[in-house]
């Protein structure tokens, strides 16, 4: 990891960090630069300030193993909490402020419905209630031309009110800023003078793009998380002493942390996205190319769809849907982002019976405090950790390797008095219940995911990471029809290993709409040459040598009179005007595939410019130094009953220690695979083993 970059004074460090801060756990990992020797543990989050969990758990593994703080040359860090703030609701009382006759903006939406044959869907409850909104006389034209002038004193009386009534966090989203944000940085000048520590966030900073909903609702999504955000990574920044820190971004890059703190947003699935990253890793080292990543944590399950090593990537995605597989029933977040779409629910998520008497599983989670029933620190709620206990996928005995007590009476007296007995059920058939409709919701997400892109499932491999990822891959990929399943070794801390393979990498993004065929070149040249600049002065910053930086161009485009656009990419270098023909072959050719079929002699028409710069990526060579390899050789540890379903009931199955599977030796299902950080649950019709890299390969 030549690319990274150290302070100066440091010149004998040689440790970087890795740290995953997610709802329930933060999974750290610490890796050695010249030898590749890499150290994990897992340790419980402390919601109410993680930064403090994340702290101790990364001192903890630093004197586990005599290694000294001052040794660290920077830490990488991720986080699903932004993402968890919003779904749960706990993020900052934000205001908004936008231009006279939008302020219903966030409720008017896209005017549409999202299933054709529900006549009242519902929607979710914008981020800013009616009240904490507010609108502004002040016009620009779509060409940016200043139509009505600001008003300095409106400005001033509106902050004010948004305050009085308790906003700590606003959000501004005027009309057509992103050609103009003249009148959003006067606003944002009058409340750092009026209030220095308030925060706030400008669209034109944001998300500088066309599509008013779209725009808004990003902006104030990052409002409502920036207070929260920025708050941990300064006590965590700070408690780093002089160790740079670094955020990994939902688009699968790295950046600083002062860049990710202003536009939090763009981190809003960095965990998941270091999932996916670590997956399309650890597959392609047991060769395989075509993947879907599956990562499940204590919180939600995310899956992405890999091809040719390289995550599926968006630039509009939602959170919080209503409903989970209904697009455009969530709020629209309109950043680069890998494709990672909600799976389902996570090990903390809370199993209930709702109105109609039907067992539903989140997106409420008991995440680490309380944490589920059987952790002991005062949760009474069942949840899918509770399940898989009563179930017989958790060896009570060693769950965290031993380190951690788990109590499966307090899960079971959970289960049987809010699910079992109000169903009339048994309690085990009632843990079955909640394990099936978890499996159930993932595999529905999972086959949509491959079907909307015309995929057949018996081409891909599942690589299921996080710590309840391979507890509930085996009958996920049996429901999806997948006939292979890669576990990576430290599957449970997979994001954090994920971070450790990723490039530096910055965006810029214009709203410049017009035919492609009037696109005046030279002006667009000029557009490029000016954000090409920043990329590398942004890259440079962060320590990576000019020569080593990588710029790659794309365009959304569509038809004329289409009203959303396929981004594809575009040549580098000075454009000349016969090059229009090459975008707009790339425009049909990505058309074609995504619809089966172009529209011939209809023009096109662009609404973004888009520029990456990407740093290369870190050459890593995991040598996991602290799993326990110590034995007798055998891997068999003993037995245990478990729940099968073609069964319908338990039976006894061997249990096996993942370190102590060697390369070339075969074992049959069904059959429970425990490490500290999770355990692998394989049914039966299978055989499995372990490559050469460690990673456990599952045939169904």
């Amino acid at each position: 990891m030549t690319n990274q970059p150290r302070p100066k004074s440091s010149s004998r460090r040689r440790l970087v960090a890795a740290i995953d801060i997610g709802g329930t756990f933060t999974d750290i990992v610490i890796y050695d630069m010249g030898s590749g020797k890499s150290l994990v543990g897992k340790y419980l989050t402390t919601p109410h300030d993680p930064s403090i969990g994340a702290l101790a758990g990364l001192r903890a593994l630093l004197d586990e193993f005599g290694f000294r703080f001052k040794e660290l040359s920077q830490a990488i860090h991720a986080t699903t909490l932004a993402t968890n703030a919003i779904i749960e609701r706990k993020g900052a009382t934000t205001g908004l402020i936008t231009t006279k006759g939008f302020q219903d903006i966030l409720l008017i939406g896209r005017e549409s419905r999202y299933d054709i044959y529900d006549l009242v869907p519902e929607f979710p409850e914008p981020l800013v209630p009616g009240p904490m909104r507010r609108e502004l006389t002040e016009r620009i034209s779509g060409t940016g031309e200043i139509l009505q002038p600001l008003s300095p004193q409106e400005v001033k009386v509106t902050i004010q009110e948004l305050v009085d009534k308790g906003a700590n966090s606003i959000a501004v989203c005027l009309l057509h800023s992103y050609i103009n944000p003249e009148h959003e940085e006067a606003i944002a000048e009058s409340i750092i003078e009026s209030f220095p520590d308030m925060s706030f966030s400008l669209s034109s900073k944001v998300c500088p793009e066309i599509r008013e909903y779209e725009r808004t609702s990003t902006t104030v999504a990052n409002a409502y998380i920036q207070p929260i955000v920025s708050r941990y990574l300064e006590d965590l920044e700070s408690n780093l002493d002089d160790v740079p820190l670094y955020l990994m971004l939902s688009n699968g890059g790295i950046a600083t942390a002062r860049s990710a703190a202003r536009t939090p947003i763009r981190m809003i699935e960095s965990g998941p996205a270091g999932g996916a990253l670590s997956a399309a890793y650890f597959g392609a080292q047991s060769g395989f190319e075509d993947l879907i990543a599956f990562d499940m944590g204590g919180t939600t399950a995310k899956s992405c769809i890999i091809e040719q090593s390289i995550p599926h990537f968006t630039f509009n995605f939602e959170i919080a849907r209503v409903k989970r597989f209904k697009k455009h029933s969530g709020l629209p977040i309109q950043v680069p982002c890998i494709d990672l779409i909600e799976a389902g629910a996570g090990g903390g998520s809370i199993a209930f019976i709702d109105e109609m008497g039907l067992l539903k599983v989140g997106p409420e989670s008991q995440g680490a405090s309380p944490g589920p029933a059987c952790y002991g620190l005062g949760g009474d709620k069942p949840t899918v950790t509770d399940a898989d206990l009563i179930l017989g996928y958790i060896n009570p005995e060693y769950f965290l390797g031993g380190m951690m007590e788990i109590f499966p009476e307090a899960a079971s007296q959970a289960i049987r008095k809010n699910i079992a007995e109000p169903l009339k059920t048994q309690e085990v058939q009632a843990a079955w219940g909640i394990h099936e409709v978890v499996n159930e919701t993932m595999a529905a997400a999972t086959r949509i995911q491959l079907s909307e892109r015309g995929n057949d499932p018996r081409n891909f491999t599942l690589v299921a990471t996080g710590g309840a990822g391979p507890v509930h891959a085996f009958h996920l990929a049996r429901k999806v029809g997948l006939h292979r399943i890669i576990c990576p070794p430290a599957a449970g801390l997979a994001s954090s290993l994920g971070l450790l393979t990723v490039p530096f990498k910055v965006d810029t993004v214009d709203s410049y709409v017009s035919s492609l065929e009037e696109v005046d070149v030279e002006r667009l040249n000029t557009l490029f040459a000016e954000r090409e600049k920043q990329c590398y002065a942004l890259l440079k910053s962060a320590g990576v040598k000019e020569r080593d930086i990588q710029i790659e161009r794309m365009a959304d485009i569509s038809f004329e009179g289409q009203g959303y656009p396929l981004t594809v990419p575009i040549p580098t270098g000075k454009l000349k005007t016969n090059q229009m023909e090459v975008i707009e072959k790339s425009f049909r050719d990505k058309y074609v595939e995504a619809h089966g079929r172009a529209i011939n002699d209809v023009p096109l028409r662009v609404f973004n410019w888009r520029i990456f710069g990407i740093g290369p990526s870190p050459a890593v060579s995991f040598k996991f130094a602290n799993f326990p390899t110590k034995g007798s050789g055998n891997p068999q540890k003993g037995t245990q009953l478990i729940f099968l379903p073609e069964s319908k009931g338990f039976r006894k199955v061997n249990v096996y220690n993942r370190y102590l599977l060697r390369p070339n030796q075969k074992f049959k299902g069904p059959a429970l695979v425990e490490e500290r950080e999770t355990t692998t649950v394989i049914g039966s019709r299978s055989n499995f083993s372990v490559d050469k890299h460690l990673n456990l390969v599952i045939e169904l």
